[in-house]
């Protein structure tokens, strides 16, 4: 019995737990070195998404050159047509990226998108991370699958 009650415990936290997985994912453009990147909650790659629920992810880096500045940007590219997607914070400076960001010094910087409300697809997730003259530090593209909102 003891035994039961414990696995049911288990199976009812790891249910319930927030999950990271960490993302398979095609580089496109990076200047920086990219070492990993996970997203939560998810559970699985490709990750399945509901709208309007914020993911957050985590960004494991090395700059190869100085940048003053850095913003966020996120894109869902659907049937090949961009669509950007609201991202907290836009400036990537802060939530553990120090700026100016210095070359060879490791970062890692959380930031949080919302999923937006779509039909459900699969989606092809672009994230950017730019400097002041609009040049790519990091571009990444990973596969996400928009789902119905979970109620």
């Amino acid at each position: 019995m003891l035994k039961f009650t414990f696995l049911a415990f288990f199976a009812f936290y790891a249910a319930s737990s927030s999950f990271a997985v960490k993302l398979r994912y095609t580089d496109c453009g990076s200047s920086a070195d990219v070492h990993s990147i996970t997203l939560e909650p998810c559970s699985q790659d490709p990750c399945v998404i509901h709208q309007q629920q914020n993911y957050t992810a985590h960004i494991s880096f090395t700059p190869k050159a100085n940048h003053d500045k850095a913003y966020n940007f996120a894109t869902g590219i659907i049937f090949g047509s961009p669509q950007p997607f609201a991202v907290s914070p836009k400036d990537a400076c802060g939530n553990g990226v120090h700026c100016p960001l210095q070359a060879g010094l490791i970062q890692t910087y959380t930031a949080s998108v919302l999923s937006p409300i779509t039909d459900p697809k699969r989606v092809a997730a672009k994230w950017e991370v730019k400097d002041e003259n609009d040049q790519d530090i990091i571009c990444f593209v990973f596969p996400v699958v928009i789902v119905w909102n979970k109620f």
